[in-house]
């Protein structure tokens, strides 16, 4: 197989090799939005970072393992998880490879190539892989630190969100705005990540006395992660909606005003992840920062402790998160 060089991955975005270089190594000058493609493309090439410093005694190989569904099709959060998890991995002269599982892969139970030829010291779980694939990873005894999900059982140490607290601050934010009819966006059934916001929001709602209602709680993407502007609307609206992610949110407001509804004018969003797309959206989301470079340096401590010493028990560590205000929230209070 050819080996994939930076100027392929100019070439397949039209960008120069001086832009890709910056961005695979950490320098200024170059915008998130695009570092994230850089990312994203050499990864789907199949490009590995070299390590140009690494001491051979002390180098160790990583994996970071990730559905497809979270990583490239996605608004950036998961890959800004990996560009900072990797430059720790190149301080220290360690190697991290990223291996990106299709669905088919992850249904069919299908071991990696790289898995299978390469002696890893550890792995990186990122996004929620299926029960059954995550079964067969921990058969391999490897170290493991799941990083945004947490699944009972499996022999890991995990790097979370703290997210039932940010749903609750969600839902309690609108509540103190004066809303009172608020709704949810997002598929409680696709990762612990979103039903743990979905019962913070429940959480906040009943303690203002407030019953959540079942029709306005909606869900506009699918299980491999693609979202669609035609969601069924109720007939009655909230004036409020907390949406599981800043996609989720974006995709929202197509929605709304494919129904000639304005934002924040008729109804409210509240996001999660502060990725580029909250500020790229018209208008840009209030939504909560999840600071992706102190997920991923926890998560690469985890690892290396876990390869110093033999685990006793499992950690979990949760990452908490702030309010970015922006424009999508009007406030209700005294109409």
């Amino acid at each position: 197989m050819k080996k994939v060089t930076m100027q392929d991955i100019a070439d397949r975005l039209g960008l120069t090799k001086v832009s890709v270089s910056k961005a695979l190594n950490g320098q200024p000058d170059i915008s998130a939005e695009t570092r994230a493609r850089i990312i994203e493309t050499a990864i789907e090439m199949g490009y590995q970072i070299k390590q140009h410093e690494a001491k051979k005694t002390q180098a160790k190989n990583f994996a970071m393992i990730v559905p497809k569904r979270f990583f490239l099709e996605t608004d950036g959060f998961y890959t800004e998880l990996f560009y900072y998890l990797n430059r720790f991995c190149m301080q220290d002269g360690h190697q991290l490879y990223s291996i990106v599982l299709n669905a088919k892969e992850e249904s069919e139970l299908v071991l990696p190539d790289k898995l299978r030829e390469t002696l890893f010291d550890g792995v990186f779980l990122m996004g929620e892989l299926h029960e059954d694939y995550l079964r067969m990873l921990a058969a391999h005894s490897l170290n493991m630190v799941a990083i945004d999900f947490y699944r009972k059982g499996l022999r890991s140490d995990y790097v979370l969100t703290d997210n039932y607290y940010l749903g609750y601050s969600a839902a309690q934010y609108l509540l103190d705005k004066g809303h009172t009819r608020i709704g949810f966006v997002g598929d409680v059934y696709q990762t612990n990540s979103i039903m743990d916001r979905y019962l913070g929001y429940v959480k906040a709602l009943m303690l203002a006395g407030i019953q959540p209602r079942t029709d306005w709680h909606l869900v506009n993407n699918d299980e491999l992660g693609v979202y669609r502007v035609d969601v069924a609307l109720p007939r009655e609206l909230p004036t409020a909606f907390v949406c599981h992610c800043d996609m989720a949110g974006q995709y929202m407001i197509q929605t709304l005003r494919s129904r000639g509804l304005r934002v924040p004018d008729e109804v409210s969003l509240i996001c999660f992840d502060n990725t580029h797309l909250s500020e790229r959206t018209v208008p840009p989301l209030t939504t909560y920062h999840i600071d992706r470079k102190e997920f991923a340096e926890r998560a690469y401590r985890c690892m290396l402790d876990q390869c110093k010493e033999a685990r006793t028990e499992e950690k979990r560590i949760f990452i908490s998160g702030s309010l970015i205000e922006r424009e999508s929230v009007g406030d209700v209070r005294g109409r």
